[in-house]
């Protein structure tokens, strides 16, 4: 039990040495000032979020690309004289 009380303390400590390093590096990105105005993103967050869609500013032609890749773009679907515009189901893996 020791030794899982240990290794808990090495991964919380790990986990508070990630956090300091992330608050001290992600301000001193090009795009912090930019993701840091979107509204309830903190440093935390807009680091996640730069991390996930990346730093290269080419990587999405324009908006509409990256709402896409983050699923936020409705889904249209036609067929012959019909057309629909409907929302995206988030689906979460457990």
């Amino acid at each position: 039990m020791l030794a899982l009380l240990l290794q808990l303390e090495a991964a919380s400590k790990a986990a508070d040495d990630l956090e300091e390093a992330g608050d001290e590096a992600f301000p001193e990105h090009p795009d912090a000032e930019i993701i840091l105005s979107f509204p309830g993103l903190g440093i935390q967050l807009g680091a996640r979020v730069l991390a996930e869609i990346g730093d290269d500013r080419q990587r999405f032609a324009d908006a509409r690309g990256l709402k896409a890749y983050a699923g936020a773009s409705p889904i249209t679907r036609a067929s012959g004289k019909k057309s629909s515009v409907t929302r995206r189901w988030v689906k979460t893996t457990d």
